[in-house]
């Protein structure tokens, strides 16, 4: 693929719109062919085409002198959104650094030095050990400029930092061995003791003392974790280890105002997971925590997680006979100015919301907003992973099965095995397999319905032992399955089951 189409080819929508007014904002020109370039990458055309579109005559000079322009317009808006985006304060604390820099050069020394130290409190504020050592470097090098500090307390303070930033690097480097073990763990599908495991791994990289005086680590750590449990589907040994080094965490080091993104993230793990495993008013309850903790030091916080926050609060509701709640949260999030949503936040409100339509037996309104997501499969699961795909197709299978419409049910069931043929071997999706094979023998035999022996094949087939252990999305797929074999209604099967032999 073209290097600049495949640049073009990751911004948004609204990337695009914001490029566009960025690249003219200098209003210099009338007529930018800069901007003509960049609309036709947009399009797909090929690199020929757009040549012959751009100029009368060939003229390749002209066309990759234009190439040039337009990739340096690409950079130049990527730096300055990446900083605009940037949540932590590592852009601020560059910046800062530039204009220190900038002010020596230009001899205005006491405001350099001002900024040169407000980029050091801010580094030790956030726990920058490696920019801590590029400020200490400038410190010493301008030491003997006017308003410069004593070289001996900045060699001190250098001395002391250096042996931060090699134990971060150490701490780094280890992280990365225990990421390709975890992984190797993932692949495997090998049952383990988790905590076994992570502490093992701990005490082999010499990281048991500097995870738990490093959030920032001991996050990485958990969140790596968490993605190996969640392949597995193993929520239930996850739950106990991140709130067990959740509470040792708090206990005997606490987390500060520098390493407070740390805080939430674990907060909304411990969420997340308590969710997965059904205990629904405990998930709240940490949920609940995390909010206030979203509130704290500035608003970055509350816009960084706030989508998050809501799509699980809304989660919650819809386990606890709120349903209604869950869809007025999830249409809300239109209104909120507050918080930019990307396509990937769309995306996961509109499945989301569809589930909520669905549980309200609102099918046509769920049917409708799937066809909203304008996207082929392909699209989709480059943008937002397979399985989110897979659950997508499973979900219009079972509105069109609602909506009455026979034929492209079973359309939708042959094209989602075809799509996914690959994943039937696989041990944690072949249920999904079954579960569709039930419904194609449901369509021609409805009376199987009835037919007790069919039904103990169903329980035997799709529910997982111990039950009080089995996946919820697994439980949601299920019960629809029990409402028609009881005929009842499917949001009370639901609620029923997912809140069975669980510790709320």
């Amino acid at each position: 693929m073209d290097k600049l189409q495949e640049l073009v080819n990751t911004f948004s929508e609204d990337d695009k719109k914001e490029f566009r007014i960025f690249i003219n904002r200098q209003k210099s020109k009338k007529q930018r062919k800069d901007l003509d370039l960049f609309e036709l990458i947009n399009q797909q055309i090929s690199a020929k085409d757009i040549e012959t579109k751009l100029y009368k005559t060939a003229n390749k000079v002209a066309y990759h002198t234009l190439r040039k322009r337009l990739l340096k317009h690409i950079a130049d808006f990527i730096v300055l959104k990446q900083i605009d985006d940037d949540t932590t304060a590592t852009s601020s604390i560059t910046g800062l650094i530039t204009l220190s820099t900038y002010l020596f050069k230009n001899k205005s020394y006491e405001l350099a030095w001002r900024f040169l130290l407000k980029a050091e409190q801010t580094a030790l504020e956030n726990e920058h050990y490696e920019l801590l050592n590029t400020i200490y470097h400038i410190q010493l090098d301008k030491s003997d400029t006017e308003f410069g500090l004593n070289i001996e307390a900045i060699y001190k303070k250098w001395e002391a930092n250096k042996a931060l930033v090699n134990e971060n690097e150490t701490a780094n480097i280890a992280y990365n061995f225990i990421k390709k073990e975890l992984n190797e763990i993932k692949i495997s599908g090998e049952d383990k003791d988790l905590e076994e495991i992570i502490n093992k791994l701990l005490k082999k990289h010499q990281l048991n003392d500097v995870v738990f005086k490093r959030p920032q680590i001991l996050y990485k750590v958990l969140d790596l974790t968490r993605r190996v449990m969640l392949s597995k589907k193993d929520f239930y040994s996850f739950e106990p280890y991140v709130i067990n080094t959740y509470n040792e965490l708090i206990a005997n080091h606490g987390f500060s105002k520098r390493n407070h993104f740390y805080k939430i993230n674990i907060l909304y793990m411990i969420s997340h997971i308590l969710y997965r495993n059904r205990k629904f008013e405990k998930s709240n309850f940490y949920l609940q925590e995390m909010f206030q903790n979203m509130n704290e030091y500035h608003q970055t916080y509350y816009q960084q997680f706030f989508l998050k926050y809501t799509l699980l609060k809304a989660a919650n509701f819809t386990y606890l006979h709120h349903n209604e709640k869950s869809i007025e949260l999830l249409c809300g999030l239109d209104e909120q100015t507050v918080i930019k949503l990307t396509t990937e936040d769309q995306l996961n409100i509109k499945i989301n919301l569809s589930v909520y339509y669905f549980n309200q037996a609102l099918y046509k309104d769920a049917n409708i907003l799937l066809q909203t997501l304008n996207h082929s499969d392909n699209w989709l699961e480059k943008k937002m992973g397979r399985e989110w795909v897979l659950k997508k197709n499973i979900m219009e299978i079972l509105i069109q099965y609602e909506l009455e419409n026979i034929d492209i049910t079973l359309n939708r069931i042959r094209s989602f095995e075809r799509n996914f043929a690959d994943l039937q071997q696989h041990k944690l999706y072949s249920r999904v397999f079954q579960y569709l094979t039930i419904i194609k023998e449901i369509i021609d035999s409805p009376l199987l319905l009835k037919d007790q022996k069919f039904i103990e094949y169903i329980e035997n087939t799709l529910v997982k032992i111990p039950v009080e252990q089995e996946d919820l999305q697994a439980i949601a797929f299920y019960s629809w399955l029990k409402a028609k074999m009881t005929k009842s209604n499917y949001y009370d099967v639901l609620l029923n089951i997912a809140n069975t032999s669980t510790d709320k």
